[in-house]
């Protein structure tokens, strides 16, 4: 997951303060200890927290939720408890998305095995594992955080496509911060009567049912906006349109090892997320005979992601 942490004063990889006396490795050492986080990444989270109040807290999940979703119902391969636990362990270290889960109860750890064995990428993109900072530059830069490899992450390339084309983040970029929250809300809008409209759609090949957006509070509660954080794009000169097109040029530009003749790209924390929801997207099962949730995102009132409180 270190590699994925992409600021350039990683631990073991830092740039010497100007003036400062060269840390022996002792000393760097008890500092990973004591902080293992980036400066950017500690950067990033300070100003969410300062911004949206949001704290890291783990969710108490109700087990009976979690007991009673049925993958095969979200259009996903049956898994057990056991075999869980046991697809977490083997594919954790190449799949560091997986991880966050691992010390969680056995009912999320079934959740995310499903997930990752089907087409949908929430819980790439849209969950704990990806810190603060990773989504801040999923934004700013359009380094998605499923990309693996750091050239091509810097290069804006999408991590789950073969087609080597760019992926395109638009203003916003969001996640729930805890697995358990995570795994409540997928299980609890999967039972909701418009997701599941239309996932029990007669598949038909070039169709896609249309998204469902549900408020947070409906799946996580009054508070559920607390699991959840997210950046905007910041516009320029008043428009988001300018903004988009600028970061691609800045994208391409650093990509291919040029100065940029414009401004770096800024995004800044959403102001809160009470009053939004969180968005089902759907797309076909990869034996093309149903749906799925190809992804589940929160989303923050238009006035937070136009205009708020940033």
């Amino acid at each position: 997951m270190d590699e994925l942490r992409s600021g350039l004063d990683e631990p073991g990889d830092r740039r010497r303060e100007r003036g400062a006396p060269e840390a022996g490795a002792g000393e760097m050492a008890l500092r990973q200890r004591v902080e293992p986080r980036s400066r950017t990444e500690c950067a990033a989270d300070l100003e969410q927290r300062a911004v949206s109040g949001w704290t890291n807290g783990r969710m108490d999940a109700p087990a009976q939720v979690l007991r009673r979703w049925e993958p095969g119902r979200a259009g996903l391969p049956e898994v057990s408890a056991a075999e869980a636990a046991a697809y977490l362990d083997a594919h954790r270290a190449e799949r560091p998305w997986l991880a966050t889960a691992c010390g969680s109860p056995p009912e999320v750890q079934r959740i995310f095995a499903a997930l990752d064995q089907g087409r949908g990428h929430a819980h790439i993109r849209h969950e704990g594992w990806v810190t603060e900072e990773m989504n801040q530059r999923r934004v700013a830069y359009l380094e998605d955080p499923a990309q693996l490899d750091p050239t091509k992450r810097a290069a804006g390339i999408d991590g789950l496509h073969s087609s080597g084309g760019p992926h395109r983040c638009r203003e916003t970029s969001s996640r729930l911060t805890d697995p358990d929250a995570f795994a409540v809300a997928f299980a609890l809008g999967t039972e909701n009567p418009a997701v599941r409209a239309a996932l029990d759609t007669d598949f038909i090949r070039g169709h896609v049912p249309r998204p469902v957006s549900l408020p947070i509070s409906d799946l996580l509660g009054p508070d559920g906006h607390r699991y959840c954080t997210g950046w905007r794009l910041q516009p320029t000169e008043g428009s988001m349109a300018a903004a988009r097109e600028i970061r691609a040029v800045w994208v391409d530009a650093r990509a291919h090892d040029r100065e940029a003749d414009m401004p770096e790209p800024e995004a800044r924390p959403v102001g809160t997320f009470a009053g939004g929801v969180i968005v089902f997207a759907f797309g076909p099962t990869s034996a093309q005979d149903g749906y799925e949730v190809v992804t589940m995102y929160p989303r923050p009132r238009a006035d937070q992601r136009y205009g708020g409180s940033q």
